[in-house]
């Protein structure tokens, strides 16, 4: 039930943000890291909002909300598809971002933790982050080296 509780809120804080023109800002915050990252999505593409999102929703801990937030950026970037029966390299590069779940504050971990007597449930949060940042960069940096080997032996 306390998942529950975090999905609605934050699902409901995404609804306002969206509603009020945030994400826009937001967006455009993070839009120089994304079209560095996703270069053949065009600049004003919806799916640049929806990946900002789903991000956030996992920056922050947020797994569960980001599950609906990443099924949304994939059918956005699936409009960009050319061979709809052939992922894109932009959505390979969304769906390791997504699973690798770069984390700052994980709320539902503190929160579990909290619910559950944990004398300090904050303790969690500098290793959470030094894990997530490698296995971000390590996921990452491996798609990027398989790329270049399918490349060079297509």
């Amino acid at each position: 039930m306390y998942l529950l509780g975090i999905v609605a809120l934050w699902m409901g804080l995404t609804k306002i943000i969206e509603d009020s023109g945030l994400i826009h800002g937001f967006s455009k915050a993070f839009r120089p890291v994304i079209s560095r990252l996703f270069k053949n999505i065009p600049r004003d593409h919806p799916s640049i909002t929806t990946i900002t999102l789903n991000i956030l929703a996992n920056m922050l801990g947020l797994g569960n909300a980001a599950t609906p937030l990443g099924i949304k950026a994939m059918k956005d970037l699936q409009t960009l598809n050319a061979d709809k029966e052939v992922i894109t390299f932009e959505m390979m590069l969304f769906i390791v971002i997504n699973t690798s779940s770069l984390q700052i504050i994980p709320f539902t971990i503190i929160g579990l933790l909290a619910q559950y007597g944990a004398k300090n449930p904050t303790i969690v949060v500098l290793p959470t982050l030094i894990a997530t940042v490698i296995s971000t960069a390590s996921a990452v940096g491996i798609l990027y080296v398989f790329r270049k080997f399918y490349h060079e032996r297509g």
